[in-house]
């Protein structure tokens, strides 16, 4: 009989060291998938940063072009305003000028 408790003993010792090494290779498990999750995220936020860099230049590029357009339109407009033949119906050749300088 009491080789029975002695082996219904060393069989809960077994269930309970192969459960808890069950659950901890669970835990191993979820815990690395939590760290391929977290390295795929940090490399998309990686890849977003640096969209957003490309983005941030090229709207710098296109306000820089903005400004320079405006400021050939103001000079267009200065020039036109300074025209003596401005009040004339036909264009001038500084109208023509002006307008040729556009294309």
């Amino acid at each position: 009989m009491n080789r029975i408790y002695i082996l219904l003993a060393a069989l809960a010792v077994i269930g309970t060291i192969t459960g808890a090494a069950y659950l901890k290779g669970r835990a191993d498990g979820r815990a690395v998938e939590l760290a391929e999750r977290q390295e795929a995220i940090d490399e998309l936020n990686r890849e977003l940063r640096e969209k957003q860099t490309e983005l941030d230049e090229l709207e710098q590029q296109r306000l820089a072009e903005m400004e320079a357009l405006n400021e050939e339109v103001d000079e267009l407009r200065r020039l036109a305003n300074e025209d003596p033949d401005a009040d004339r119906p036909a264009i001038g050749t500084g109208s023509v000028q002006r307008l040729n300088s556009i294309r």
